[in-house]
């Protein structure tokens, strides 16, 4: 994290018109670190807390010199065919907030706003918290995407900037996704029930994805949770392979590339299940 704590992050995109991040039409903020290990995650870029190469092999047309086995000696910010770039820049709240407000137009309309995700949101908090604050000094609405399983140094803080929190709920075995995904579920339930308490607004996020979260038993232990919870929503998230072409370009390896996506159809029956509870179930959410 910089040594500016508060004041800037490590940024890969100011992604705007989001249509499914906590409602209206939203600009998302993609903060890069996370420690987490989710084998389908769609943002591997945003794994390292640092800025990193990407290389398309398609996009290259062989213009500067190349070691055997490594990229070119060309500077990402050099490149003519966009084939190598850099993920990730410092930017401050207010170089953000400058991108933010192009739209708000749109928020207005739709009653829309920022999000923040990431990688992991709660690694950068000081920022956060400064980005929110900022946000809705401007009359915006705001959200904040996470897995609420680390350490939060100032709940209240966080919360009274924060209208709308987008919780994961993935492996429901504490064994099982400590091992999977180094995630903690109980962690996430603590800082939940303190949010929860402080008035907090929250979704519930559950990603079914095949040999992972799909299973009878993980989705009822998942909506025994929300419901544990006191939450009333929860936006089903079938799996999908929107971010595999971003593990080559970065050298890694994605163990869920031979896997298939899954339509609405597949996670009809866990929407079914999450109204037969009485909860506010929802494909992709809004």
């Amino acid at each position: 994290m910089s040594s500016r704590a508060g004041q800037t992050a490590c940024v890969t995109n100011v992604q705007r018109y989001s249509l499914h991040d906590g409602g209206g039409i939203r600009t998302t903020v993609f903060l890069k670190g996370c420690p987490f290990t989710c084998p389908w995650c769609c943002n591997p870029e945003n794994l390292s807390a640092a800025p990193e190469v990407s290389f398309k092999e398609r996009l290259c047309m062989g213009c500067s010199r190349r070691e055997p086995g490594g990229l070119c000696a060309m500077a990402p910010e050099d490149c003519p065919t966009g084939a190598k770039t850099l993920l990730g820049e410092e930017l401050s709240v207010d170089d953000v907030m400058d991108r933010v407000l192009r739209d708000a137009a749109f928020y207005e309309e739709s009653g829309g706003g920022l999000t923040v995700s990431g990688g992991e949101a709660l690694l950068w908090q000081p920022f956060v918290r400064a980005l929110l604050g900022r946000a809705k000094a401007e009359g915006l609405g705001t959200a904040v995407e996470t897995t609420l399983a680390l350490p939060m140094a100032d709940p209240a803080g966080l919360a009274a900037v924060c209208d709308r929190w987008l919780v994961d709920f993935k492996v429901a075995d504490r064994d099982r996704s400590v091992g999977v995904c180094r995630i903690d579920p109980e962690v996430r339930d603590r800082n939940l029930a303190h949010l929860r308490g402080l008035g907090a607004d929250v979704v519930a996020r559950m990603p079914i994805v095949p040999g992972h979260t799909d299973s009878p038993e993980n989705v009822a232990a998942n909506l025994d949770a929300v419901g544990a919870a006191g939450l009333t929503r929860v936006d089903v998230l079938p799996f999908h392979q929107l971010g595999s072409a971003k593990y080559d370009s970065l050298g890694l390896d994605y163990a869920m590339g031979n896997v298939s996506q899954l339509s609405e159809a597949d996670v009809a029956w866990v929407v079914d299940e999450a109204r037969a509870r009485g909860l506010d179930a929802r494909v992709r959410g809004e």
